[in-house]
């Protein structure tokens, strides 16, 4: 018996995207780009003579024709895959893809360093990373779950505060010792390393006292490179005890004043309307445990010092 099917292609990435309302999540899902799953899905509209995907300012919907349509190509999707669960001497566990947001700064300095302890720990969920100063919207299949650094107050996003920060300016010990600077005020404006937001730097020198003062002078650079650049001796970059904790366990990073901003923090945040799912809740707990080292390890770097210089009884 002849079979009238369409485009097997088409039809996965049309199931996917009805799924999710969302052609960026379908290309996600089947590891093909945006344009490959609105190419698929033209063709298989062409196939059978009918719209199935209305665009709108949230991202696509489904017409009245297709939401008919969809559960049983799903069914049938399902159908499959068990009888070929079934047969298959090869079964193995479904990796579940996991689409993670965060600032190109908070990937290069502390998650990807550590990542792998993530996948180790849970060989069945597959990362994907998408490191960006776009802010992520949920809403539209843009990402599952994401790190977002400020005070937690987003639209239509669930948040969990992972640690608050504490902002203060940090350099290499070399140039600390070279300068000898003692106070805010002796500060070189030209050292002063700025990132496209500038409102830190303006915020911690009136912390500082010193904003009518000093006004930075340096290269704008982004936040994953200004933390390299004080590294090097370039300048004083602003930091806190996350992204510049591995430089300053290390003893790359110093931080020559104790004053410091305490107004942001590092938040995990999805979709409000979206029902936190196994992978979301796993990387949630390994970002606290994860966080929870970081800081532990800077503070028990900043107390070693104190202990070499306490007098023996």
């Amino acid at each position: 018996m002849t079979r009238n099917l369409p485009p097997l292609n088409a039809l996965k990435a049309f199931e996917a995207a009805a799924r999710h309302e969302s052609f960026t999540a379908a290309a996600a899902e089947l590891n093909v780009t945006h344009a490959a799953v609105s190419r698929h899905i033209r063709e298989l509209e062409g196939w059978l003579g009918a719209k199935l995907f209305v665009r709108t300012g949230r991202g696509v919907e489904l017409t009245e024709r297709a939401k008919s349509f969809v559960p049983d190509v799903t069914r049938g999707f399902e159908l499959i895959a068990a009888a070929t669960e079934t047969i298959s001497s090869r079964r193995r566990r479904r990796r579940q893809q996991l689409v993670v947001t965060v600032e190109p700064s908070f990937a290069a300095l502390w998650l990807i360093p550590r990542l792998g302890r993530f996948t180790t720990a849970h060989p069945d969920i597959e990362v994907v990373l998408d490191s960006s100063n776009r802010l992520a919207d949920f809403a539209r299949g843009d990402a599952d779950v994401g790190v977002r650094y400020g005070r937690g107050t987003w639209n239509n996003v669930a948040s969990t505060l992972l640690t608050r920060t504490r902002i203060t300016p940090v350099c290499s010990p070399q140039l600390r010792d070279r300068l000898g600077i003692t106070s805010p005020a002796e500060l070189p404006a030209a050292l002063l390393l700025q990132e496209e937001s500038r409102r830190y730097w303006m915020e911690w020198l009136e912390a500082a006292g010193v904003a009518d003062r000093i006004t930075p002078e340096g290269p704008t650079l982004g936040l994953h490179l200004t933390i390299p650049a004080a590294e090097s001796g370039q300048g004083f970059s602003l930091a806190d005890d996350v992204i510049a904790g591995d430089a300053l366990v290390g003893g790359r990073l110093v931080k020559p004043f104790e004053i410091r901003i305490e107004s942001y923090g590092y938040y995990f945040v999805h979709d409000a309307a979206r029902k936190a799912t196994r992978p979301m809740a796993a990387m949630l707990a390994w970002l606290t445990h994860e966080i929870g080292e970081t800081l532990e390890a800077v503070a028990r770097s900043a107390r070693a010092p104190e202990a070499k210089r306490r007098p023996k009884s």
